[in-house]
């Protein structure tokens, strides 16, 4: 089983291994964040307001650093850069960079160069990535040998983009526009206030608007949703544009997207293809069709779900889709998910690999000379 780590321990950081401790896909065995204060970790993990609680025993050891998870124990760690981290002593595998920093990511290299066989970084970067996997779309082009720092590109990207893909595969597309309805971030101020920008320290919007009461407004925005799109399906993308709304609601968002279709078709059409996807793809691809709400929506393990009573066709050949994704909890999933696919791929590679057998060395040291922690999970 894998060892991992997470680096930013927020709303992303605390969902993976909230999964992570359901399936047990990866053994979680330490954990960086800014905030040094272990004792409100454990408070946030064992409490969450969208969530629910914790169903396990959630404890800290203060004078080890260590969060204790069902007696197991994670090492705690506060530093800035992930590079200062010392994972290694830790027997990590893979870092999962979640703290949404530019810095962080550009970093990959060198933590790959010091011993940590992969980096997931948990949303969209242009730079610093080997490879952007979209579930749905893309996965089967991940190259083992090849991509090391790997990104699972943003919650909007993972449910758009096999959508497109589906589409575009049975009736083609032509050219179209998104709205993505997303509920508000924690950069976004409670009342009207500064721009500033949390995850990237310096950095202003330059939209005002966004500073805004989050809680009393929709406010408009640019996205960079179709960007990361193209990063995976450019063929498709790049005929596409996209604009969002920050909604006045904690969780679950929606895309409104309207489609050129390049074949004439009726709205069962798309809906039977939609089904059918569902079907074969379950995991990632929902279809729905009752009267459901945001909300109901809440803690769905897919990328996305297509609610089929909104499909609509014109006659001019325009396609009206809306979609559903719990923007934290389904992304997330795909992240648990790489991690599985990075470990499928790792167990292929041949007994007489001798960076195989030297990393299997190295760890199995580690575990046996009382350095490293029990896990977690």
């Amino acid at each position: 089983m894998l060892r991992i780590g997470i680096n930013g321990f927020g709303r992303i950081g605390r969902a993976i291994f909230r999964i992570n401790a359901k399936y047990t896909r990866f053994r979680v065995v330490a954990i960086n964040d800014l905030d040094p204060n272990l004792e409100n970790h454990a408070y946030l993990l064992k409490y969450d307001s969208i969530y629910g609680r914790f169903h396990g025993i959630v404890e800290t050891d203060l004078e080890r650093k260590r969060l204790k998870v069902d007696d197991k124990d994670i090492a705690f760690f506060s530093e800035p850069r992930v590079q200062d981290v010392p994972w290694q002593e830790h027997g990590v595998d893979i870092v999962i960079e979640a703290s949404g920093v530019k810095e962080n990511v550009l970093a990959g290299r060198e933590l790959i160069r010091s011993g940590v066989r992969k980096m997931i970084v948990t949303h969209a970067p242009s730079e610093g990535v080997d490879k952007t996997i979209i579930f749905g779309v893309n996965e089967n082009q991940y190259q083992d040998a090849q991509h090391q720092v790997i990104a699972a590109s943003i919650c909007d990207a993972n449910a758009i983009a096999p959508v497109l893909k589906v589409v575009h595969e049975n009736f083609g597309v032509t050219g179209g526009f998104i709205t993505t309805l997303h509920p508000w971030l924690p950069y976004q101020n409670l009342t009207d206030g500064s721009v500033r920008s949390i995850s990237n320290p310096g950095h202003f919007w330059t939209d005002f608007a966004l500073g805004r009461a989050s809680t009393m407004s929709l406010i408009p925005k640019q996205t960079t949703a179709m960007k990361a799109v193209r990063q995976v399906l450019p063929e498709v993308g790049k005929c596409i544009e996209a604009i969002s709304y920050r909604v006045p609601t904690a969780i679950v968002s929606s895309s409104d997207v309207t489609l050129m279709l390049d074949k004439k078709v009726t709205a069962n059409e798309v809906n039977a293809v939609m089904e059918k996807t569902q079907k074969q793809h379950g995991r990632v691809f929902g279809y729905s069709t009752e009267d459901l709400v945001s909300i109901d929506h809440l803690a769905i393990e897919q990328s996305v779900v297509v609610d089929s009573r909104w499909t609509t066709v014109t006659s001019g050949g325009l396609c009206k889709l809306v979609l559903w994704y719990d923007n934290e909890w389904g992304f997330s999933n795909r992240v648990v998910d790489m991690v599985s696919l990075i470990e499928e791929h790792q167990a292929k590679v041949p007994a007489n690999n001798e960076k195989s057998i030297s990393s299997r060395l190295r760890r199995s040291v580690v575990r046996h000379s009382g350095r490293v922690p029990d896990h977690v999970d």
